[in-house]
């Protein structure tokens, strides 16, 4: 099978946010549908990796906040490249609380519901969430953002080195970004700021790039999360911590 086929759905995108005690978090996701309208009732998938997805799994409340076409790049770095397990995303950001007591984003967004989950679904990798939604508020009459708009008006085009491109294509393993040519050494990703052992190339060529090998021996091991698709070169320390989902070592499976 074409799995190109699956880009063709369409999806909106949305910060969906949750409370667990006093700590808040949220995340990007691109899974809200509604499943019925009497009563109104929604679902969400969430990655069991992400911290959003255990704050509703025990709290057993979310809220959605849609993003419209007026949002920036900003608003996807800030809760979409980031983990809340290691640091809280609303330290420096305005909030603002629905009336479930729940965060709601208020600058490039369209509406916001808040949700009581009604049914949890294990997917495997990720839970679904059906709810009924319990409240909800109009706030501009922007569009809604989809997926296919975001990735032709907001997330940045690849970059290409200075002095000409060498056919080069390098991703990094942490956000998709492309960056196109040599890869520098020092290279920092301006979307996720991993730097360049975190990029693995696409064309084909061979690799010189940084490595978080400890030996000539270990350079060649490459693991990858099982849980989100984070690729990991070197040896794998025990207690290592992916740094895009939060699983742990055993949750990795090597390459080759």
């Amino acid at each position: 099978m074409d799995m190109k086929v699956m880009n063709k759905i369409t999806y909106g995108l949305y910060v969906l946010t949750a409370r667990c005690g006093n700590q808040f978090n949220g995340c990007i996701i691109n899974t809200l549908a509604q499943v019925t309208t009497s009563p109104n009732r929604v679902s969400v998938t969430v990655n069991k990796g992400n911290f959003t997805e255990y704050m509703i799994r025990t709290s057993g409340r979310f809220n959605v906040s849609m993003i419209d076409e007026s949002a920036d790049f900003s608003l996807f770095t800030h809760f979409g490249f980031q983990s809340g397990r290691w640091g809280n995303k609303f330290y420096d950001y305005a909030l603002k609380k629905a009336e479930n007591g729940l965060p709601i984003i208020e600058k490039g967004v369209c509406a916001y519901i808040s949700c009581e989950v009604v049914q949890t679904v294990d997917l495997g990798t990720h839970t679904m969430f059906i709810a009924d939604v319990a409240d909800g508020e109009v706030i501009s009459d922007k569009a809604p953002m989809t997926y296919a708009y975001y990735h032709a008006n907001v997330k940045p085009k690849p970059a290409a080195a200075s002095g000409g491109s060498t056919g080069e294509r390098w991703v990094c393993n942490i956000c998709g970004y492309i960056y196109e040519g040599h890869l520098p050494d020092d290279f920092v990703c301006p979307l996720c700021k991993h730097g360049a052992a975190d990029f693995t190339r696409m064309d084909g060529g061979a690799e010189e790039k940084p490595s978080d090998a400890a030996s000539a021996d270990d350079a060649d091991e490459k693991w990858v999360c099982e849980v989100c698709g984070y690729v990991y070169e070197g040896a794998l320390p025990e207690d290592y911590v992916c740094p895009v989902c939060g699983v742990g070592a055993d949750q990795f499976k090597r390459l080759g």
